[in-house]
């Protein structure tokens, strides 16, 4: 489920050679070892190159931290949910993150060769700012970025959620683009996510007009899926790949001065802006772990039937295959 129509940058470039070589199906994934011996594993994520949660995982790769698991890890770049998981469905990739309701909804077909693995992201970094002085939630415009969205998903569990304050939704595009459409008055203000909120706040006098989580709680912006072969083939591989990506993530929260630095240059943010959105994020320690939170996902099939994209609530311990996870990651409980 897409949160943004940009397209990827280099990272695409370089993803893309990778995966023009790839010879796997969709039934055996990837896996090859590479020359130095570690498994090939090929990742297909939502907006590496603008979002902080999703750039930890080429910070792993910087660090070496893939490689010394026994893992060559690539990064492919999607711009939506769709085009992140279908590289996956394919075999040209072996794990997706991507909009956690796109997940789920793939999965549950057969013929996707997908599998559940984990929650990525599990607070609601969610907002909609303005440039309009004096505007107020009562009757206003707020933009996502297109039907079947994240944030459409969101709006409209916030229109539910406060039905007589008369939110009204209107499909504008990505974070940039909603800016625009704000300050120009076309909307009353429009998504986005941090940094970008930081960075409008100091560049634009950005103000947020609201926080979707006061409104509607918490959820996973983001779930982790691996093709079903791959996951077979190599269960040691995926649970290496999620015990290096916790440790990515944990890393971010408690050192988020040091974080800002290595994450502003993969996101194209300043160090003093990147550093400061992270201490903004709220519950940074939450945000970014991969601790299974049995609220927020309850919290996603409903907002999923609210929307109308599934009719019963979603059968987590059936959808969540845990076992990948690290054992203090777990929930025990997910009925």
């Amino acid at each position: 489920m897409n949160r943004t129509s940009r397209r990827p940058r280099r990272l695409v470039a370089l993803a893309v050679a990778t995966l023009a070589m790839a010879t796997a199906t969709a039934c055996g994934g990837g896996g090859d070892e590479s020359e130095s011996g570690n498994v090939k594993v090929r990742v297909s994520a939502t907006d590496v190159d603008k979002l902080p949660f999703m750039a930890v995982l080429q910070l792993a790769i910087n660090k070496g931290w893939f490689k010394q698991q026994g893992l060559d890890v690539s990064i492919y770049s999607g711009g939506g949910g769709g085009n992140t998981l279908r590289v996956v469905t394919s075999g040209d990739a072996d794990i997706a993150i991507a909009g956690g309701a796109s997940v789920v909804l793939a999965s549950s077909k057969p013929a996707a060769n997908l599998k559940v693995i984990a929650p990525w992201f599990q607070v609601n970094d969610f907002s909609w700012i303005t440039a309009k002085n004096g505007a107020t939630i009562n009757g206003a415009s707020l933009g996502y970025s297109t039907a079947g969205s994240s944030t459409e998903l969101v709006l409209k569990a916030m229109q539910a959620k406060a039905p007589q304050d008369g939110i009204k939704g209107v499909s504008v595009g990505a974070m940039g683009d909603n800016w625009t459409a704000a300050k120009s008055g076309k909307i009353t203000a429009g998504w986005a996510m941090h940094p970008f909120i930081t960075q409008k706040q100091k560049t634009d006098g950005a103000r947020v007009l609201v926080q979707a989580r006061d409104l509607i709680g918490d959820f996973p912006a983001d779930m982790v899926a691996v093709n079903t072969g791959f996951a077979k083939k190599h269960s040691a591989a995926v649970s290496k790949f999620l015990q290096v990506a916790d440790q990515a993530l944990q890393s971010v929260a408690q050192q988020p001065d040091v974080a800002g630095k290595e994450l502003g240059p993969l996101v194209g943010v300043d160090e003093a802006t990147m550093t400061d959105a992270l201490k903004q994020t709220p519950e940074t320690a939450k945000a970014y772990s991969l601790k299974v939170d049995p609220a927020a996902l309850k919290n996603l099939s409903d907002m999923m039937r609210g929307a109308g994209q599934i009719k019963a609530p979603v059968d987590w311990p059936k959808v969540l295959d845990q076992r990948y996870l690290p054992a203090a990651d777990r929930a025990g409980n997910l009925s």
